[in-house]
This record gives structure tokens, C-alpha cells and sequence, in this order.
């Protein structure tokens, strides 16, 4: 339960702060996926983000109205399209990570270096209920 208040806590409270800068946690996960891929096609985002298609839809929409990302055609298969974060998109994901970074230290302002470290390595063990790590997903 505690693991669970807290997850709804920080969630609202990242939220709030990246509403700020016109993001969702969806629209940084996809830079962020795109930041450290590349060019990645619409359907390998559908796999990564486990999303409806047309939540996608909706996502790369915000992204491409804000000029964070630009969808285009592949040019080896016209039916396909590759989704490429742009420069923008790149300072729109340093604010989040700079958000983020601010609420892990304050979240964990209390702990030592090392307990921070001890409970970093114990929450990557974790396991989702579709036995997955949580981290990352």
C-alpha cells in the first residue's frame, strides 16, 4: 500500500510539473525512447508504449503541433512511417529529465547516499504483475 500512495503521489506530482511545459509522462517517455533509438517506426512505438493505436495517434499529434517530433514516410516502404524527435523535442526532454531528477531529490532527501542507492537497486528488482521489471516500462 505504501509503494502505492507514494506511485500516486509522485504521478500527480509529475504530472503537474510537466504540465507545465505542455507534456504528459507518455509524451516523455516517447522522446525519451526516441532520444536514445533514433528514428523509430510508428509500429515499433505501438510495442514500446503498449498503447491503443490511436492513443499513438494522439501522442504524436501533440508532438508534431508542438514541433518536438515529425512523423514521415519511410522511403523503402511508403506504407510505414518513422517517427524522428527534432531539436526541440531534445530541450523538451532535458526540462523533463531536470523535473525529474528535482522530484527523485526531494522524494529521496531524507536517505543517505547509499540507502538512496540500496532502494534505486531494490525498486529495479521489482516485478510487475505481468512479471516484467518495472523499471523502465
Amino acid at each position: 500500500m505504501l509503494l502505492m500512495h507514494l506511485g500516486r503521489d509522485v504521478d500527480a506530482r509529475l504530472r503537474r510539473q510537466l504540465s507545465a511545459y505542455g507534456l504528459t509522462p507518455r509524451h516523455g517517455y516517447t522522446l525519451s525512447h526516441l532520444c536514445e533509438n533514433g528514428p523509430t517506426s510508428q509500429q515499433s512505438l505501438l510495442d514500446v508504449l503498449d498503447v491503443d493505436p490511436s492513443v499513438l495517434v494522439a501522442i504524436l499529434n501533440d508532438l508534431e503541433n508542438a514541433g518536438l517530433a515529425e512523423r514521415k514516410r519511410d522511403p523503402e516502404d511508403r506504407r510505414r512511417h518513422i517517427v524522428e524527435m527534432s531539436e526541440q523535442g531534445r530541450s523538451a526532454l532535458t526540462a523533463m529529465e531536470g523535473t525529474i531528477d528535482t522530484i527523485e531529490r526531494e522524494l529521496l532527501a531524507d536517505l543517505s547516499p547509499a540507502d538512496a542507492d540500496q532502494l534505486r537497486s531494490l525498486l529495479a528488482k521489482v516485478r510487475s504483475p505481468a512479471g516484467n521489471s518495472c523499471v523502465g516500462d
